[in-house]
């Protein structure tokens, strides 16, 4: 029998253990060398109290990780809400820090991608954007969604998955970068932080 494989180890995993891996490749005990992070929607979210995402991406941001995060502009068209709001402070938090925010009103893909000092890499795809209702999986909630996503830590994987969103997503002639969004949209992030 020919054990021999011809592709990438792939895992399936629910929403909740999207966030134990995401916790575990951004958390306290590994050092990044770089991460991308594209999600539809995403919150500052505390992993069951193990972090905000923004503490722990400064933290690698800190020890010089090159951070890349594609998202949706904040949601809405007035800074008055307090979903537009959270979402600014979290993207003016992250590129303050040093990360490379992009913006995309039609993006819908969520992936995350790691890679770490020692020249491990993890690449997981799939339905969870980075949230609270996405990351508790199991559907133990009412508000919670039932999510799925596949995970393999092949770096042939890896490495076609991100030229694939360098050349493909970052570069679409409809992505702006974050600080190119703010100047268009300088009235709903003046009220945003509480300004006319």
């Amino acid at each position: 029998m020919n054990t021999t494989t011809t592709g990438p180890h792939l895992t399936p995993i629910l929403g909740d253990e999207v966030a134990k891996e995401v916790l575990r490749w951004i958390g306290a005990f590994r050092q990044l060398t770089k991460a991308t992070i594209i999600s539809f929607n995403m919150q500052d979210y505390d992993f069951w109290g193990n972090g905000r995402l923004s503490n722990l991406l400064r933290r690698q941001l800190a020890h010089g990780a090159a951070i890349d995060v594609m998202t949706t502009p904040p949601p809405g068209t007035t800074g008055g809400g307090i979903a537009f709001k959270n979402k600014l402070a979290l993207l003016e938090d992250l590129q303050h820090n040093g990360a490379a925010i992009y913006l995309h009103r039609q993006i819908h893909a969520k992936a995350y991608l790691f890679a770490d000092s020692e020249n491990s890499t993890m690449l997981i795809v799939g339905s969870p954007n980075l949230t609270s209702t996405a990351f508790s999986g199991h559907a133990t909630h009412s508000d919670n969604l039932l999510e799925l996503a596949l995970l393999t830590g092949d770096t042939r994987a890896y490495d076609a998955t991100l030229r694939f969103i360098e050349t493909n997503l970052f570069l679409d002639p409809a992505t702006v970068d974050f600080a190119t969004w703010s100047r268009q949209n300088i009235s709903a992030v003046a009220q945003a932080r509480g300004g006319s």
